[in-house]
């Protein structure tokens, strides 16, 4: 939002870098999926307190990345905001049409 009333606020707030339990090493191409995960988990706990649902596991954690990336990419195709959402979902509906197979359908949106 351009002028936010708070945008003010958030030019000096302190930034506080906080060392999660399920932070990753070497993992360069799954920033997006993480910052959208935090954005639709954290209500305003603190660190201790906040379940965004990531294993702790490497093996897990890998499969729920795979699981959230399929999960944002179907609510970003089609989403109202996107102006190419009409044409996505004709050439989806083709697809399935000629398949058989649901393409957003095995995606759990949760």
């Amino acid at each position: 939002m351009v002028n936010h009333p708070k945008s003010a606020e958030i030019v000096i707030a302190d930034v506080v870098r906080l060392d999660f339990e399920w932070k990753t090493v070497n993992n360069i191409v799954d920033c997006g999926v993480f910052v959208m995960r935090h954005m639709e988990t954290w209500f305003g706990v603190t660190a201790d307190k906040w379940d965004n649902g990531f294993p702790l596991s490497h093996k897990e954690t890998k499969a729920m990345l795979t699981r959230l990336r399929k999960k944002y990419a179907v609510i970003l195709v089609t989403s109202e905001a996107n102006k190419h959402r009409r044409r996505v979902l004709d050439v989806t509906a083709e697809h399935e049409k000629a398949n058989g197979i649901g393409c957003f359908s095995y995606v759990y949106i949760g």
